[in-house]
């Protein structure tokens, strides 16, 4: 069951499905828990209508999907199997078996359910970066339209804080803007006339005018909500173990046990011992312990990883990120705390240090405020200027300039992001600001290696800071100045099954077209949240491997529990064809292993 995604009113006025399904949900607990009581009236009174309303209560919606596959010729699907069994138990007269496997599926259901729906939230925040309204130049008034009404080569104005609507030439002399949206990159970029601005950047400290160039469906913000969408639809989804195992098992023990019924009758007669055989060989081979322990495998796996800061929406995948062969991870925001710190200067410490500082102090530039903190005492500060690329100040009577090498005309000897500053026209030294590494990046790398897991970084940043950063981090495979778009490219590009980190909205279509896409998600990032399929709660990098290995320890379990309940069934059932098991035997190879393989798969999945 999943979230109503209707995308406008009238769409889910009109019935959109998920709607139906989201109304059918919120009675589901509350129908198990009265089936739950009716169950205990009934093995208390021993009354065979209380075990069927309980019976019904439960599993209507089960029994009717497996009238429906039925119509469809899909008979032999998960409901088929719960149908069958159940009935069966209710003909040989065992009626407290079969309606409280009904009652324990049901239950299993809600909690895969709920597991589901608490992080398979809808792209809204997605759609939110999509803009809703332009303001369009006409002469010396504005006009705020949608964005699907503005032409190519219609002059539109974007103020302070607010989102650029559509991809246009930059007509006024100069902006600052965030475009952390589009690139990923936490630094501000400034802007010269003649330039252009994506759609979904925001403009910074002043308004700004733009010549549009591009129509909306083929903006910026467009593209990248498209790449989701697909990205979205084509990820294979693949059915659940259990659903695929049940192809082959549930015909084949269905047609042994019609043939053991009624075929040893025609040459030994005994009609009725061989059809209570027949219905023991059934009952023995509900796959009710596969049903139930194969899921609460992975919900427990998925509780673990949850409770250690890490969301899987849903057991699939697990299965997929047990099976990845190479890790991706974007840089910065993700390897990196995508804050800017020193870390080196060229020139005399004291004088560099205190100019600088003093020069930036009014600068809201995130470079001018990493400066800024280097020195906080008192000094005469006249004349600021904001500039492109840096600022000036008159610093105690020095005509101090701060900035990149645009500005200063000093060549940048280092590959972080420098400030240079002239006093006075004469250079005293440079500034080297880095994103530094987080703590945990290194021994999230080594650890995906001692897993067998390949790495590699991708990442918008420049050639030479991605080189430095997979260097202090081992990663061998590096992918720099890349689009979202490209992201996405490179990852179908790397042999095997490809697993991606990332952790922000430029990352959304390699989240979503990734065998695996992982969002760190603890400063909020909803978008990549919801185009990732599990979300590292805390943006720790250790926890990826930490997921990895939880994915690992998860699926090993679910094969163990899956093999010690076939071991058991076919031995029972083998026994009961030969008329050496009773129906206690039977019963015991259904909910006995059952509960077995539950508590195997819940202690296994308490900890790493």
């Amino acid at each position: 069951m999943s979230k109503c995604v209707c995308s406008t009113e009238n769409e889910h006025e009109h019935g959109c499905g998920c709607c139906h399904e989201e109304e059918k949900e919120a009675w589901l607990l509350p129908r198990l828990i009265v089936a739950l009581v009716l169950l205990g009236a009934a093995i208390y009174t021993d009354k065979l209508a209380l075990y069927a309303a309980a019976y019904i209560i439960s599993g209507a919606d089960v029994v009717i999907a497996a009238v429906k596959g039925l119509m469809k010729g899909k008979a032999f699907n998960e409901s088929f199997l719960m149908t069958l069994a159940t009935v069966g138990a209710f003909i040989i007269g065992d009626y407290a078996e079969g309606a409280a496997v009904m009652i324990f599926y049901g239950f299993g259901e809600f909690v895969q359910d709920k597991a589901v729906d608490k992080s398979n939230n809808s792209i809204n925040d997605l759609i939110r970066l999509r803009p809703d309204r332009a303001r369009i130049i006409e002469g010396e008034a504005e006009k705020i339209v949608a964005p699907s009404e503005v032409k190519v080569g219609d002059i539109i104005s974007v103020l302070p804080g607010e989102r650029v609507p559509l991809d246009g030439v930059l007509i006024s002399d100069t902006a600052i803007a965030d475009t952390s949206a589009i690139t990923g990159e936490s630094l501000p970029r400034d802007y010269k006339a003649g330039e252009e601005l994506c759609s979904g950047v925001i403009a910074l400290r002043s308004a700004i005018r733009l010549r549009v160039t591009k129509k909306l469906e083929d903006s910026s913000t467009e593209r990248i909500f498209r790449m989701v969408t697909e990205a979205k639809e084509n990820k294979s989804g693949g059915e659940r173990f259990i659903t695929r195992f049940a192809a082959i098992y549930t015909p084949v023990v269905v047609f042994a046990a019609i043939l053991l019924a009624f075929v040893p009758p025609l040459f030994v007669g005994h009609l009725a011992a061989w059809v209570h055989r027949g219905l023991i060989f059934l009952v023995a081979s509900c796959p009710c312990a596969l049903v139930l322990s194969v899921p609460l495998t992975y919900f427990a796996g998925i509780g673990l990883a949850s409770r250690s800061g890490v969301l899987f929406k849903g057991s699939v995948f697990m299965e997929r990120l047990a099976n990845v062969d190479t890790v991706a991870f974007d840089k910065t925001g993700t390897l990196t705390r995508g804050e800017l710190a020193l870390c080196g200067y060229e020139g005399d410490k004291a004088e560099l240090f205190r100019l600088a500082a003093c020069a930036e102090r009014s600068s809201e530039h995130p470079i001018g405020r990493a400066v800024a903190q280097l020195y906080d005492g008192e000094a005469e500060i006249t004349d600021f200027k904001e500039l492109v690329g840096g600022v000036s100040a008159t610093v105690d009577g020095a005509k101090i300039v701060a900035g990149n090498t645009a500005l200063t005309g000093i060549k940048n000897g280092s590959a972080n992001t420098a400030v240079h500053v002239l006093k006075n026209g004469e250079y005293i030294g440079s500034l080297y600001l880095a994103d530094t590494l987080r703590p945990e990046s290194p021994a999230a790398i080594s650890d995906l290696a001692e897993l067998g897991i390949k790495t590699a970084l991708i990442t918008g940043d420049s050639a030479s800071a991605a080189e430095e950063a997979a260097k202090k981090l081992g990663i061998g495979e590096v992918h720099s100045s890349v689009l979202p778009g490209e992201k996405l490219d490179i990852i179908k590009g790397i042999e095997g099954k490809t697993a991606f980190v990332g952790d922000g909205i430029n990352d959304s279509p390699a989240l979503s077209g990734a065998e695996v896409g992982i969002a760190m998600g603890g400063m909020g990032r909803e978008a990549a949240m919801e185009a990732a399929d599990v979300v590292i709660m805390d943006d720790s990098p250790a926890k990826v491997p930490l997921a990895v290995k939880i994915a690992k320890k998860t699926l090993n379990t679910a094969v163990i529990v899956v093999a010690f309940a076939l071991l058991v069934k076919f031995a029972v059932l083998i026994l009961g064809a030969c008329g050496l098991a009773n129906m206690w035997m039977a019963v015991f190879a259904d909910v006995g292993v059952a509960l077995i393989a539950v508590a195997i798969a819940v202690l296994r999945c308490r900890k790493v």
